[in-house]
């Protein structure tokens, strides 16, 4: 049993309150000999100040939310320990290049939010993080099998912020959430953005490092916008101008990891990205759920309603001369 608030415990004085106060409910005689006694009315107003002092106390228990233990339990699923590295990047806020009618295309991070979220839902065994990432790593959500905190994570990630694009300290920031982790199963981080910011020598070395370290895959969508230059383009820059998100594709080729990269220029071909990374990421996974313990503090709120809809009852009983 856990006790969340025990500083409540300090009120429970106050279930004595009933016994303490007279009350100055009926008539007043000035001679209470006239009175005749009423053995049935007395020992009804000393229920009413117990039931009362027990809903009082029930109250003050509810108050300091007691729980039972968590407890843990072991599972086996078929998925992947992913981290979804997210651009929040003001360029994400534009459409994509649109369709051949004329209509205007998707925001990208509407596209990106909308297919995640499926994504996340068709996976149920996965354990997932999230961090965002602009001119710094943005931590969203730690390595986690939560639905709701991955959902909300998500729904953060792709909200609009600052124009700058530091892809390094996000997928920095993402290989570290591996380490508060048992590995199992596979590993993978995945890259959402629409362009690559420069990576300094230092970083390439110590990203590389904690990468080869740690055994992760990666997997790379960029989101284009007409007149970006591809990725997998043949063309050959000179070194000073080479666009950086060919540099970052030639450094994750270099590493000797599993990396896959994909270019998505419309909701359609981002929708097939994800799906072909959810179809290699299917492997047997082990995991510790932790489910948390019963929360008591319902019962007493019930049985303090009861209590209250019984005093009631209890205190309209009149007997009409």
């Amino acid at each position: 049993m856990e006790i969340l608030n025990p500083w409540a415990f300090l009120l429970l004085p106050i279930a004595l309150l009933p016994f303490w106060l007279k009350s100055h409910q009926g008539r007043v005689y000035t001679w209470l000999e006239i009175m005749p006694e009423d053995q049935l009315s007395d020992r009804l107003n000393l229920a009413i100040k117990a039931i009362t002092a027990l809903l009082l106390a029930s109250i003050v228990v509810a108050l300091a939310s007691p729980r039972g233990s968590d407890e843990k339990v072991q599972r086996v699923g078929k998925g992947a320990q992913t981290v979804m590295v997210i651009d929040r990047s003001v360029s994400m806020d534009h459409p994509f290049a649109g369709d051949s009618s004329g209509h205007v295309a998707e925001i990208k991070t509407d596209a990106a939010r909308r297919l995640i979220t499926r994504f996340i839902d068709h996976r149920p065994d996965d354990m997932m993080g999230v961090v965002g990432f602009t001119n710094s790593a943005l931590y969203g959500i730690k390595i986690t099998t939560n639905r709701d905190a991955i959902h909300a994570a998500i729904d953060a990630a792709t909200s609009p912020s600052l124009s700058q694009t530091n892809i390094g300290a996000g997928l920095t920031e993402a290989v570290g959430l591996f380490d508060k982790i048992q590995s199992t199963g596979s590993r993978a981080i995945i890259l959402l953005s629409d362009g690559a910011g420069k990576l300094s020598p230092r970083v390439k070395y110590l990203l590389s490092e904690r990468l080869k370290s740690r055994n992760l895959s990666i997997y790379w969508i960029v989101l284009r916008e007409d007149g970006d230059a591809s990725i997998f383009s043949k063309e050959i820059y000179d070194e000073e101008r080479e666009p950086n998100s060919i540099q970052l594709h030639k450094y994750f080729q270099s590493l000797n990891l599993k990396y896959k990269a994909y270019e998505a220029d419309n909701p359609e071909t981002l929708q097939s990205a994800i799906q072909d990374i959810d179809a290699r990421e299917k492997k047997v996974i082990k995991y510790t759920e932790t489910i948390a313990g019963y929360d008591y503090s319902r019962v007493f709120i019930i049985f303090s309603l009861i209590l209250g809809i019984f005093i009631l009852i209890i205190k309209n009983l009149r007997v009409h001369e």
